[in-house]
């Protein structure tokens, strides 16, 4: 017996379909950790957000007034700055590190959010102590009934995408 040819198409298919069926029953969280640069490197902030699995999703950081963005390591194509708000697409990412112009205690005002594009859930970054301790909390925010399978083939179709991209 002769199997089928897997083109493209059915192998995209065949992704998906793993994907929506297994997806993770993991909770997934984000953690906030402020560092201050050295002196050396100007009046300014290190932030890095952990990914907990979070296979794709999105992060939205709200910047606090005085502050100015300084740049990251993460790509651009999945980084978005507008005004004081910056959003990361996290695609089988652990890390994001960006950078901001301001003074230590604005680590103490910075707020965001995550969502798990998988499994719908979605959370706050917060922080029930000194940021830069690196001890951040989080609170989950109940999930969308129904969203969790469109939001499962919208992050499949971008990883799709961002994979024929490259």
């Amino acid at each position: 017996m002769k199997l089928p040819a897997v083109t493209p198409n059915r192998a995209l298919l065949l992704c998906i379909l793993v994907f929506v069926l297994a997806a993770s029953a993991a909770a997934g969280s984000v953690e906030r950790t402020v560092v201050q640069l050295p002196e050396g490197a100007g009046s300014g902030l290190e932030v890095t957000l952990t990914v907990n699995d979070i296979p794709v999703g999105g992060i939205v950081e709200t910047i606090p007034d005085g502050c100015t963005w300084a740049g990251c390591d993460h790509p651009d194509n999945r980084t978005r700055v507008s005004n004081r708000t910056v959003a990361f697409a996290v695609v089988g990412e652990e890390t994001v590190r960006y950078r901001l112009q301001g003074s230590p205690g604005a680590g103490d005002e910075l707020n965001g959010t995550w969502e798990d594009l998988l499994t719908g859930e979605s959370g706050v970054i917060g922080s029930d102590g000194p940021s830069r301790s690196g001890q951040a909390a989080q609170t989950t925010v109940p999930s969308t009934p129904g969203f969790e399978y469109a939001a499962a083939l919208a992050a499949l179709a971008a990883a799709y995408r961002w994979r024929c991209s490259r």
